[in-house]
């Protein structure tokens, strides 16, 4: 399944359900990649969007117009090792679950898989330093939709 891709935010390639080829790997396997997950809720009641989601909020309604307020719900970072599985707490109970399934290859890509509320698990290969931001089916209690902003690094040359 091919997603739409926002090449502003870094993404490089979805891959449903499939394995991809092992790219050759910059880095030592065994050096820790930093991952962020920022957990955003969206409403479609309102017009306020927090200062520091605006980038984020104006590539999301480029597919989802209708959601209009955006609020920065938590902000978490794990260091951890290629294959290591990880769960992080993302709202009403739920959590999210990373695992680093390469570090940067030659372009500087990493690939990751990510699932959580509203989502199957996704892998895909995102460019270093660029969040990801990941629309889920999920709502809350209030009719929020959940956001998934995901960004990992360092990487090559930094």
């Amino acid at each position: 399944m091919l997603l739409r891709l926002l090449p502003l935010l870094g993404l490089a390639v979805f891959v449903s359900g499939s394995v991809y080829p092992s790219p050759s790997v910059c880095c030592d396997e065994k050096d820790p990649i930093k991952v962020t997950l920022v957990v955003i809720l969206a409403s479609e009641q309102g017009n306020t969007i927090d200062p520091k989601l605006k980038a984020i909020a104006a590539e999301v309604r480029k597919l989802n117009p209708n959601l209009k307020s955006f609020k920065l719900q938590s902000m978490q970072s794990k260091s951890f090792k290629q294959g290591q599985k990880v769960s992080l707490p993302a709202v009403e109970k739920t959590t999210v679950h990373l695992t680093i399934k390469h570090g940067a290859d030659e372009k500087n890509r990493v690939g990751l898989a990510v699932s959580g509320p509203g989502i199957a698990e996704i892998e895909y290969q995102t460019v270093c330093g660029k969040f990801l931001p990941i629309v889920t089916r999920y709502h809350t209690k209030k009719r929020e939709r959940l956001i998934l902003a995901i960004r990992v690094q360092p990487c090559r040359g930094e």
